[in-house]
């Protein structure tokens, strides 16, 4: 009986993606051949992510310390130099994003021109005469192809971290194409972890640079050419007026951050998790060197198992990814971040209770995978409801700037944690400058490793505080402003004459259902008790932001916002600004140029490049006054809500 049913469910779920591979099934965004196309691209970029790992900038980094024997102390100030300037480069990355105007979307160009020139500088890396080279070279050579790369596979990083959360409008739907592509692309680390090690066993080892000139070129580049999937067969959906452009100044985007109560929940508590900076060692002190030292084996052994045990941890992502979606249905992604927190930091304590029983060791290091696993899902959905609650109060998606101003301020405190875990306990306190052959030996490993440890779970202890109290944003209310967003992507369409078939309809039947929702709930609370009466009240708060928007402008503080508006614009553009704005023609005839031939698409991107530059000028320097127009527009359409719907629907009954 039990084998019919599951032939049943595997012939159910073979029909269901054939039917649903080209064409998304009902109340979803996303086809089955792109979900595919995005988790397969996904291999290819997490290869070259984690390869452009070894270029790390730490004694803990094998390449670094053993490969190339460079010091702590020196790797923890070119650490400091790289900080200092990638205060530069992230939020020059967000705003660069946060203002692509292309045609292939916002995200999908970065996956096409970062990704292969990541493969060629780690490839040409390791291809340097390190063994004619002298210290000081290998020094510098390291940190300028350190900071080469960020100029790329940051790019490439977030574009494919990102396009997820706006290849659908829908949380849920966002959520599983995050758990389908994470249990993909997690074939990446489980493959490298296999292999790399093996590889390097028949090289000398991870501690010689021969083995890094065989990792690089098939894990950067062949990476990168796999990564081209999640370019070729992805859409970008953003729920936005069809004559949205995404051109926000730079300083506009950090004070929407700043602003932005659930972006500080979030980062608060990331930067209270990264006292856990130095626990990842451990697993490399106990797991590659412990092992060689406890068990007495050859080095060629010792990258077999060191390859096996990996893949056995990386193993803990597969029941977590499966049960992540399961769990985010049943308690949520808040509750699913706590129960991540929890657990990892059982997991820790577990590790520092028995560190000197190597497989116990194991086993709670393998629980700490599993748990910490839940991030990958929970992450991405959660900063996804966060840039749509950030559209839902200002109007604007700020996917690269919104962040910016609090990266701004962990980058500081990233900084200072490190020095902490590597100048002050790694280097200071426990003695490790390039001494790494003493990781072989417990008397020294065992002291540091409880050290990073220890420091790990009070991170994660304190990180609950600001989580608990700040993060609030639910599944409901994030319902409730998709809903809202939606309905004013309708009325703006509506007044420039750009709706798609059934779009206000649509709108039109959010409002309306929520308003029969609504009444439905608030007759059974008085009954309710329990865990039915908190459930409730979550759904008659979200229900009641979407309520709330028709009265939107009937707010004092939107009153005075509108007042303030009226005041701008009751001057023109030449006296505030002395200059003329442009029109739409110069880029509309551009837009519609043929691109039939090579020679005609390049003509064409240029002539668009040309016509935005004028836009852009124009953008940047009347932002204020732009938006002023756009809320008194808005206005103007809010106060005809009920004769915009009525014109729908009467137009849809003809």
């Amino acid at each position: 009986m039990k084998e019919k049913k599951l032939g049943a469910k595997v012939k159910d779920l073979v029909s269901s993606v054939k039917t649903h591979w080209t064409t998304p099934p009902e109340g979803r965004y996303v086809p089955y051949k792109e979900i595919a196309a995005y988790s397969v691209g996904g291999i290819g970029v997490k290869f070259v992510i984690y390869t452009a790992w070894y270029i790390g900038l730490s004694a803990t980094s094998l390449l670094a310390g053993s490969a190339l024997g460079l010091k702590n102390g020196d790797l923890v100030k070119l650490t400091m130099i790289a900080t200092v300037i990638g205060i530069f480069l992230v939020p020059l990355r967000g705003m660069i994003i946060d203002n692509t105007r292309s045609s292939k979307g916002k995200f999908r160009p970065y996956l096409l021109y970062t990704g292969i020139p990541s493969g060629i500088l780690l490839t040409g890396f390791a291809f340097l005469p390190f063994e004619s080279m002298s210290y000081n070279q290998k020094l510098w050579a390291l940190f300028i192809t350190y900071e080469l790369l960020q100029l790329c596979y940051p790019f490439y990083d977030q574009a494919y971290t990102t396009l997820v959360q706006v290849m659908s409008p829908n949380s849920t739907e966002r959520a599983d194409v995050i758990t389908i592509s994470t249990f993909i692309y997690s074939l990446a680390p489980t493959i490298l972890g296999f292999l790399v090690p093996i590889l390097a066993g028949f090289t000398g080892g991870l501690e010689h640079i021969n083995a890094y000139r065989i990792i690089m070129p098939i894990f950067g580049i062949g990476g990168a050419l796999i990564g081209l999937f999640s370019y070729t067969g992805t859409k970008e959906r953003i729920i936005v007026a069809k004559d949205y452009t995404p051109k926000v100044p730079f300083f506009k985007g950090i004070g929407a951050g700043i602003q932005n109560k659930y972006q500080w929940a979030r980062s608060i508590t990331g930067w209270l998790i990264l006292l856990q900076g130095g626990i990842g060692s451990v697993t490399t002190w106990y797991f590659y060197y412990g092992i060689k030292d406890v068990l007495g084996l050859s080095t060629q052994q010792q990258g077999v198992l060191n390859g096996t045990l990996t893949t056995i941890l990386g193993a803990a992502a597969t029941p977590a990814m499966l049960l992540a979606p399961l769990l985010i249905r049943k308690v949520g992604k808040r509750n699913l971040f706590i129960i991540y927190i929890l657990g990892t930091t059982v997991s820790m304590i577990g590790m520092f209770l028995f560190i000197k029983q190597i497989w116990v060791l194991f086993a709670f290091t393998w629980l700490r995978g599993f748990f910490t696993t839940f991030t990958l899902i929970t992450d991405g959905a959660m900063n996804a409801d966060v840039l749509d609650y950030q559209q839902y109060k200002t109007g604007e998606r700020l996917e690269g700037l919104m962040a910016q101003f609090v990266t701004f301020i962990g980058t500081f405190i990233g900084m200072g944690i490190t020095y902490l875990t590597n100048t002050v306990l790694m280097q200071n306190t426990y003695g490790l400058t390039n001494n790494y052959d003493d990781l072989y030996k417990a008397s020294f490993r065992e002291p540091i490793s409880k050290g990073m440890i220890l420091l790990a779970i009070v991170g994660y202890v304190l990180s609950l505080i600001p989580f608990i109290t700040m993060y609030t944003l639910t599944e409901e209310d994030h319902e409730g402003h998709i809903g809202v967003l939606k309905i004013r992507a309708a009325l703006e369409d509506y007044a420039t004459g750009a709706l798609s078939a059934g779009q206000l309809e649509e709108a039109k039947q959010i409002y309306t259902g929520a308003l029969t929702q609504l009444e439905e709930l608030e007759a059974q609370l008085p009954a309710a008790t329990g865990k039915e009466k908190r459930q409730i009240q979550r759904m008659i708060k979200g229900l009641q932001i979407i309520k709330d928007e028709k009265n939107r402008f009937d707010d004092p503080a939107m009153q005075r916002r509108v007042e303030k508006a009226k005041a701008l614009l009751s001057h023109t553009v030449e006296e505030l600004y002395g200059i003329s704005e442009p029109t739409m023609d110069r880029y509309n005839t551009a837009k519609a140029m043929d691109e039939s031939t090579k020679a005609a698409a390049k003509a064409k991107a240029q002539a668009m490049r040309e016509a935005s530059k004028e836009l852009d000028r124009f953008h940047k320097k009347a932002y204020n006054y732009i938006q002023a127009r756009k809320l008194v527009k808005q206005l103007e359409y809010y106060t005809h809500w009920e004769t915009i719907f009525e014109s729908e629907s009467a137009a849809a009954e003809a």
